[in-house]
């Protein structure tokens, strides 16, 4: 055993080593709320049923395509490119500021067309119902306009309002099918002229055949390349020339024009088109901030964990904040290797699970000191207190896994950051303290460096009596009153449940879909009463105000819908306009974003989805593994439905501790708050499995004549402190996160949310859970009879499983020689031995 020790010690310090260097290597990847940037949501748009089929494809391709144009005309260096769904895309560019370059970069087809200009006057044709335009620039592109030879009157790509010109696009609908278009392009490539720069384009072999075929057949007409619908260039064949492998754009452009589409289109054409969901900007000052205040949490999380484990645990404590260490370290490590991007939301999962990943220690050192009071020895209690705790350490891991696994699924961005961290920690965690932690006790205690039984502070409760040594003989009457208990839980509801009915439930942009803006507003005056009442006066209603930063950083957060002065209005004005309409300069916008009714039916679907799929994951989960113990899934599916009992009761509290505060400051729900949803869905079950544990292994081990009201108390009673402990350490994070780690509103109701989410599952796993498993054990037995309740389906468990010691039988050469049957003797010996020894390790009676 200590051989085994040292070479896991050994791999453990291996493991740290390698950590350290990779660790090293590697930089953060922060995300769009840190550094700031811009995020854009695409949908693709499918023409026909071909390309339904081909969808996977299509997405890898655009995937490739957009990242190119990312690195290339953008110039970021790290986008993130990813899918989402089954149609859309999601466009992360870190320290980009031009939003309206980025959409114009990014949702290009860069499909170059060139057309016969059919009925634009030319050499050979003058009497047509277009002239063109002089070629023109308008920031800095290139654009044909037309007038109408009739009357004179100009037509140009976009009208007044930014809107598309249908009249443009009639022009260009009527010259036909095009001569060749992006898929005939072999590569485009930039030249000199003059002053300034052309774009070359140059054909492929089918390309070029086709050119030169359209060029002996219509000599001296016009040519024009088009590309998005916008034509770039429009000119007539010079007599006597026939075009073949290459083309020029006409024009002197500026460098970085040229440069720009040129990579536009040697990184391809978008092969289907893409439709602008929701935009995002994000000002990274904002951000700075936001994340020292959020660093600055997690070290004063950090040591008030270790204050506790220490005070509370003594020698244990301290163990288990070495693996605590080795905790955060893999932890980072494996986010920073992985690529994982560091959001805010994503730091704020770390942190939380930090308060999470001493939620396996507190239970093994729980039920190490109840086997060290039942008078077992140093090494036999840590050994017994780690087995005894996996079952409840394992089950809810797994299921703070399943509901991170359907954020995963489910969100984008800081969601599915907040979801892999949580998930990544979870994994960790479990390794560190059921290995590392266990591990090096052991080593401890064998090598005599930690065999004092005086620093495992055995003695050390809440309590001047504590509740669990009294379980066995004066459990607390938990059952008993269960009325009692559901009388608080409905009262609590009742308490904040009306503010949701009050309005102070304030869903963002992402579920209302318009537009959210944030404005300086350090060293201003500025209360939400007046801003609304600006806001009304300019005609923009509906809308919400909140604030966030600190100092310097001060900003007015507004939500607007799309009416009233908003109303058809391009992404671009809809923000100058509420800029204005709220008496604030241009200079003063730090960020904005816009969602579009797509985004807003999808956000809606996805809370609705992610509670229901999370509840049956669970129900399933538990139902399977409780199921396995007492008589199949039908009885594990009474522990299931029981939890899934009290979630109910945490949920509706959770949304009406929403309601209070956002009635209160005007905080919004956004994408975040279903995390925090689904989060406590998770962890609340983490209190009920603890307690649930420990009703199924005194249900294999009952006392003479107890009933399913006995074990329940005294299961409940038994685990009183450790699920104390478990959620004061998480209670304690997320306190500290929301005095001094949430810079955003939003990540401020994420904490709220979750804070009221833990101290309901708290209690609700304590004083709900159980006594609706009782009560319905109870309503079983009245029904079917007693030999379905829990009681005798356990009972019948454990005469299935009952370890059932043989005789060993004679060797047959030793029987013949009986007086002189050494060999025999010694072997039944052995075998004799080996069966006490199973029996010792399965009953554990001997300290």
């Amino acid at each position: 055993m200590r051989s085994k020790s040292y070479l896991f010690l050994l791999l453990v310090l291996g493991l740290g080593i390698l950590s350290g260097l990779l660790y090293s290597q590697t930089k953060y990847n922060l995300g769009l709320d840190v550094q700031g940037g811009i995020r854009l949501t695409y949908q693709m748009q499918f023409t026909n049923r071909e390309e339904r089929q081909r969808s996977e494809e299509i997405r890898s391709q655009l995937l490739r395509i957009l990242g190119d144009r990312a690195q290339g005309p953008l110039a970021v260096a790290e986008p993130n490119i990813m899918a989402k769904g089954l149609d859309q895309i999601v466009v992360e560019l870190p320290g980009a500021t031009d939003i309206g370059k980025a959409r114009e970069v990014i949702g290009t087809s860069a499909k170059i067309q060139f057309y016969h200009a059919r009925n634009v006057v030319s050499n050979r044709s003058p009497n047509r119902p277009y002239r063109p335009l002089d070629n023109d620039q308008k920031d800095g592109s290139p654009e044909v306009g037309f007038t109408r030879a009739s009357t004179g009157e100009r037509i140009t790509f976009k009208l007044p309002n930014g809107e598309l010109n249908p009249a443009y696009q009639a022009v260009i609908a009527g010259w036909g099918p095009p001569i060749l278009e992006g898929t005939d392009l072999e590569r485009a490539e930039s030249q000199s002229s003059g002053g300034g720069f052309q774009p070359l384009m140059l054909f492929s072999g089918e390309g070029a055949a086709k050119m030169e075929r359209w060029s002996r057949a219509n000599p001296q007409e016009n040519i024009a390349a088009v590309l998005d619908n916008k034509v770039l260039s429009l000119a007539g064949v010079v007599p006597g020339t026939v075009l073949s492998d290459n083309a020029v754009i006409q024009g002197q452009f500026s460098g970085s024009y040229v440069k720009n589409l040129v990579a536009l289109l040697n990184s391809g054409a978008l092969p289907v088109e893409l439709k602008v969901l929701s935009e995002e900007k994000v000002d990274p000052t904002i951000g700075r901030q936001a994340l020292d205040m959020i660093v600055l949490a997690g070290a004063i999380s950090f040591g008030v964990i270790a204050v506790f484990m220490l005070a509370y645990y003594a020698f244990p404590g301290f163990v288990a904040l070495i693996a605590l260490l080795l905790y955060t370290l893999f932890t980072l490590t494996v986010l920073k290797a992985s690529g994982a991007t560091f959001s805010l939301a994503s730091i704020a999962g770390f942190i939380l699970s930090l308060g999470m990943a001493v939620d396996a220690n507190i239970l093994v050192f729980e039920r190490f000191k109840e086997e060290m009071k039942n008078g077992k020895s140093l090494a036999t209690s840590l050994e017994l207190g780690f087995r005894r705790a996996l079952p409840a350490i394992f089950d809810s891991n797994a299921c703070t896994i399943l509901t991170s696994m359907v954020l995963i699924w489910l969100g984008t961005g800081p969601v599915k950051g907040f979801a892999t961290s949580l998930v990544i920690g979870v994994a960790i965690s479990f390794f560190t303290a059921v290995a590392v932690t266990r591990s090096l006790l052991i080593f401890l205690v064998n090598s005599g460096i930690g065999a004092n039984p005086k620093w495992y502070a055995v003695e050390r409760n809440w309590f001047f009596r504590s509740i669990e040594e009294r379980a066995d003989t004066d459990p607390l009457p938990v059952v008993q009153k269960s009325k009692k208990w559901f009388i608080i839980s409905a009262v609590s509801i009742l308490v904040v449940l009306p503010f949701v009915f009050m309005g102070g439930l304030k869903p963002n942009v992402e579920f209302l879909g318009g537009y959210e803006a944030s404005y300086s507003i350090a060293g201003k005056t500025v209360n939400a009463e007046q801003l609304r009442a600006t806001l009304e006066r300019n005609n923009v209603k509906g809308s919400n105000i909140k604030f966030g930063g600190e100092g310097a950083q001060r900003v007015a957060i507004i939500t607007a819908p799309r009416e009233g002065a908003l109303k058809g209005l391009s992404e671009a004005d809809a923000f100058t306009r509420l800029t204005s309409a709220a008496g604030f300069a241009p200079g003063d916008l730090r960020s904005s974003s816009s969602v579009g009714p797509a985004i807003q039916k999808e956000t809606i679907q996805n809370a609705i989805t992610g509670v229901i799929i999370s509840s049956l994951l669970i129900v399933a989960w538990l139902a399977l593994r409780f199921g396995v113990a007492l008589g199949g899934f039908s009885m594990g599916l009474r522990f299931g439905l029981s939890a899934i009992g009290a979630l109910v009761h945490d949920v509706l509290f959770v949304v009406g501790v929403s309601a209070v505060v956002g009635y209160a400051f005007g905080w919004e729900i956004s994408a975040l708050f279903i995390t925090s949803m689904l989060t406590v869905i998770g962890f609340s079950v983490h209190d009920t499995i603890v307690i649930f544990d420990r009703i199924r292994e005194n249900l294999r081990r009952p006392q003479p004549g107890e009933d399913i009201a006995r074990i329940v108390n005294r299961s409940i009673s038994q685990s009183f402190s450790r699920s104390l402990n478990t959620s004061g350490t998480v209670i304690l994070t997320l306190i500290i996160l929301l005095v001094v780690g949430t810079a955003t509103p939003d990540l401020k109701l994420f904490c709220a949310t979750m804070l009221a989410g833990i101290l309901s599952g708290t209690y609700s796993s304590i004083y709900n859970a159980s006594p609706i498993l009782y009560l319905w054990d109870r309503a079983v037995g009245k029904k079917k009879g007693e030999t379905d309740t829990l009681v005798a389906k356990a009972r019948e468990e454990a005469i299935k499983n009952r370890v059932v010691t043989t005789t060993a039988v004679p060797d047959p050469v030793a029987t013949n020689t009986a007086t002189t049957g050494n060999r025999s003797y010694g072997q039944v010996r052995r075998r004799a031995s080996a069966v006490s020894r199973s029996q010792q390790e399965i009953d554990d009676e001997r300290p």
